[in-house]
């Protein structure tokens, strides 16, 4: 293993070039930050995994707050601070988006580093925080004295481990671990090596880490969690949070199969370019029906996208259900200008007739019911003991179960329990694509043909 972490080390260290490189912008943009606040009196803190040199070299991102007088109101803290936000990337010369976390913020382009430029209030202690982005400048003075530098190694080793297995991120898409978990996770374990050794025996729902002892035992709001750590500058609020069942269980199962068989692959993971052929012959071999949803990417950010995909898929699946249909799988893929909702069913058609079994024929007024029910609509019989009906389908077709479920206006899709944004796109238009539709977009699409290669090729037991 030494040998393994020793080779990914040499990886993922910045290399004196880069450090420079990085020291170099991080000076140019904190210079431009100061000639926009000093005159307005405010203050700015970096944040994030520059702070405490964990950054990783194919990471070129750097965070600075603009911190606030907690007098100023919410909505002035936000259009000053995009105010402010923007001046600073004009001054650097470089481009600039409006991003979104609790609040919009400035995100800027500045010679190949992503800069995030984000206001909050400066508080005097971390009972008084306003929004969650006033808890950084706590998270910096509370690792400033708990994070050694013979952790910075150990942290890197634990990202890029994570990236690997791609579950590196706590934003809605990924649902997995954030730079600042990943850096408490190393003031807890010490060691690389030794996380992996005790994530391999984590049981979800059983990992309790409160590094400053709040707690006696796990707090009951947390207990629908598969991991808990308590974040040391606030007691209340669960750092692990984002984690996904999904996401846990992928960590512990390839920690378990690095102690097994350790492997710089574990870490760098072989990509090969999807062959649709075989894509296309893997979907055939499984005898299942694909079916698809395509409509346009709505404009809003990740955050709130994904987890609007994901309630609309589960409806959907829901409605399947409700027809009838047996649901094998389902899963998103989202690209900058089009998303697909794609669903495995075991069969695209049900047959005509449809069986059902009522109630014993002993019971004389359920049995009445039924009978009332269904003599006109199907045919009748006795199986056994119970009252059997044979009636037909009005759907059997699951391309119609689409088509009337989602031919509706944004306002009636949305009271069928499709998410807003999702609402409004698909209201607008959709097209339905099946397996031959769905290969010929998996062509023009290499992002897609790979998401369809990792959906066929799921399975938390294979090892890296």
């Amino acid at each position: 293993m030494d040998k393994v972490l020793f080779a990914v080390l040499k990886k993922i260290t910045p290399s004196k070039t880069q450090e420079k490189e990085m020291e170099s912008i991080k000076e140019k943009i904190l210079s431009a930050a100061d000639s926009v606040i000093k005159p307005l009196n405010l203050s700015r803190t970096l944040a994030g995994s520059l702070m405490r040199n964990t950054w990783l070299p194919d990471k070129k991102e750097i965070d600075v707050f603009i911190e606030f007088p907690k007098e100023i109101s919410r909505d002035d803290l936000e259009k000053q601070g995009l105010e402010i936000g923007k001046k600073i990337v004009k001054k650097l010369k470089g481009k600039h988006i409006i991003a979104y976390a609790e609040h919009p913020y400035v995100r800027g382009f500045v010679n190949g580093f992503w800069v995030d430029i984000v206001p909050c209030y400066k508080l005097e202690n971390a009972r008084e925080i306003k929004s969650s982005v006033d808890r950084t400048p706590f998270h910096n003075e509370w690792l400033s004295e708990k994070f050694k530098e013979e952790y910075i190694p150990e942290t890197r080793l634990l990202k890029r481990f994570l990236k690997g297995i791609g579950i590196y991120g706590s934003d809605a898409k990924t649902l997995g671990f954030s730079g600042y978990l990943c850096e408490l996770l190393i003031v807890h374990y010490k060691t690389f090596k030794n996380f992996v050794k005790k994530c391999s025996k984590w049981k979800p729902g059983k990992v309790f880490i409160d590094l400053e002892g709040y707690y006696k035992s796990m707090p009951e709001k947390f207990l629908n969690s598969p991991l808990v750590v308590i974040d040391p500058v606030d007691p209340n609020r669960n750092v692990a949070a984002a984690v996904s069942a999904l996401n846990f269980t992928k960590l512990v199962i390839s920690c378990e199969n690095f102690l097994g068989k350790p492997s710089i692959r574990f870490f760098f993971p072989k990509t090969r370019k999807p062959d649709v052929k075989k894509i296309e012959n893997k979907i055939k071999e499984r005898g299942t029906g694909f079916i698809a949803i395509l409509f346009k990417t709505p404009n809003i950010v990740e955050d709130t996208l994904w987890p609007q995909l994901r309630k609309t898929a589960k409806r959907i699946a829901n409605v399947f259900k409700e027809y009838d249909f047996d649901v094998m799988g389902y899963d998103i893929w989202s690209g900058q200008k089009e998303s697909v909702l794609v669903f495995e069913l075991q069969s695209l058609r049900l047959p005509k007739i449809k069986k059902l079994i009522g109630p014993r024929v002993f019971s004389e007024k359920h049995s009445k019911q039924f009978i009332t029910k269904y003599k006109k609509t199907g045919k009748l019989w006795i199986e056994g003991e119970n009252w059997t009906a044979e009636i037909y389908r009005k759907i059997q077709t699951a391309e119609e179960v689409i088509k009337v479920f989602l031919s509706n206006s944004e306002k009636g899709l949305r009271e069928k329990g499709i998410a807003s944004y999702i609402a409004k796109s698909i209201s607008k238009g959709f097209n339905i694509m099946k397996q031959k539709e769905i290969i010929d977009f998996a062509k023009k699409n290499s992002d897609f043909s790979m998401f369809l290669k990792e959906y066929l090729e799921r399975n938390l037991f294979c090892n890296s």
